[in-house]
């Protein structure tokens, strides 16, 4: 009797363990899944108002004062984040799509308590599909009048708007890549300590 309790004890302890898992997997998609739309509905909404309300090229200075170091500036960028390397979108879909499908792989195959890394991909899938998003948009007006979405992809464009004086105009979905990448090289930086140190305490021993 003690023998099947034991065992039955252990089927019980597994089964709990499968729900318990099977529970941390849908939490994490649904934080996955929440906070990229929350980041999305920001950085569209403020293209969106951008777009609405502003000329291309056409600057607001939201605080009069510091208008020589921050306005609202309506730019049309073909490039990558910060404008660079314009009239590339076929190669930067690419990329995108690379990006997206490494995320969402990669993504339930983070460890327990990594919480720094999850949160990376998500500001980093945010970007990317915030930029892909406006690429798609403008991709598709232009192919209207051209004809062809293959030649409409190296004109297509994102809606940049944080004008910095000292730094090139990027948006919401740029600040999203640019602080996920930031998190991703702490997070590494973190990791290759814990084992250089972990390295040298198994040698002093």
């Amino acid at each position: 009797m003690p023998r099947i309790a034991c065992v039955a004890n252990s089927v019980s302890t597994s089964e709990t363990d499968r729900v318990i898992l099977r529970f941390y997997r849908l939490r994490n998609w649904l934080i996955l899944v929440g906070l990229t739309l929350l980041l999305l509905v920001v950085d569209q909404g403020t293209k969106w108002l951008v777009r609405q309300n502003l000329a291309v090229n056409e600057a607001w200075a939201p605080i009069p004062a510091l208008s020589k170091f921050f306005t609202i500036t309506h730019v049309q960028n073909t490039g990558v984040a910060f404008g660079q390397l314009s009239g590339l979108g076929w190669l930067f879909m690419l990329v995108n799509l690379a990006v997206l499908v490494g995320v969402v792989v990669y993504y339930p195959r983070i460890p327990k308590g990594q919480w720094p890394l999850r949160l990376a991909l998500i500001l980093i899938l945010v970007g990317d599909l915030g930029n892909v998003i406006d690429r798609l948009r403008t991709a598709f007006i232009i192919a209207q009048d051209t004809g062809n979405m293959w030649t409409a992809l190296p004109n297509a464009s994102v809606t940049d708007f944080i004008d910095i004086k000292i730094w090139p105009v990027w948006n919401v979905a740029d600040m999203c890549i640019v602080t996920g990448v930031a998190i991703l090289a702490w997070w590494f930086w973190q990791a290759e300590r814990a084992a250089a140190t972990t390295e040298a305490m198994t040698e002093n021993q």
